[in-house]
């Protein structure tokens, strides 16, 4: 009887609540126990929704930089400073193989940075560098040079805001995939240069073909622009 009243009175929305309350509270406990359960399963959906998008975090990617006229690990420290570089050190301990002294850079070679790689607002994998504008800086002059192409000029248009003094430089990185191999632990952010093809960069950094592609999937190593992540074993240098 208590059962028709509720649903076969043609009354407002608010009142329908307030007779189903006090239907409730006179009913048997297994209509709470549903409400409960109903209540529950909406809070876990929201939740889930809310979830990172971030699989993972790795503590260290390392950022190939392509060594220009004038560069040197001082200055690469000064604008890539992390919780892993501090001093011009920190990088070249990464590079022994290819840099015989902390003061001898080849133009036109490059060496691997060390960075944290964080999941930047539960969305992607990467880490923002802070950067002071100087006089002539501008958005693509900052991604092509001074960072080396290791992002681009839009990205760096769509998350700072104009005139700023100091602007956020957003480098991406990857974990890895294990459903690809279980091997690599640490990756490397490879921006690609018009010199570049995927039989090159597999000779020069030992990784078969095969295995880049997939850690690239659809990406052409030959256009001459864009990033891609190459695995390691520890540390790799190139």
């Amino acid at each position: 009887m208590y059962s028709k009243s509720v649903w076969t009175i043609g009354i407002s929305q608010h009142n329908q609540i307030l007779i189903m309350y006090s239907f409730c509270t006179l009913t048997m406990k297994p209509i709470i126990k549903f409400k409960l359960s109903f209540l529950f399963l909406l809070l876990v959906s929201q939740s889930i929704t809310a979830e990172s998008k971030c699989s993972k975090t790795c503590d260290l990617a390392l950022a190939s930089y392509y060594i220009w006229e004038g560069t040197n690990l001082t200055y690469i420290t000064n604008i890539m400073q992390s919780k892993v570089v501090s001093k011009p050190q920190d990088i070249f301990s990464y590079n022994t193989d290819t840099l015989p002294s902390l003061d001898m850079l080849r133009v036109s070679t490059r060496v691997n940075v060390p960075f944290p790689c964080d999941c930047i607002n539960d969305e992607f994998l990467g880490h923002m560098f802070l950067y002071e504008f100087q006089p002539r800086d501008t958005y693509a002059s900052i991604a092509e040079l001074t960072f080396s192409n290791l992002t681009n000029k839009e990205w760096m248009e769509k998350v700072n805001v104009p005139d700023s003094v100091k602007v956020n430089v957003t480098v991406n990185c990857s974990c890895g995939d294990k459903m690809v191999s279980k091997d690599y632990d640490l990756f490397i952010t490879y921006p690609l240069s018009s010199e570049d093809t995927l039989e090159s960069i597999a000779k020069h950094t030992k990784v078969k073909a095969e295995l880049l592609q997939r850690y690239n999937p659809g990406v052409n190593f030959s256009k001459g622009s864009g990033l891609v992540f190459i695995p390691g074993k520890g540390y790799i240098f190139i």
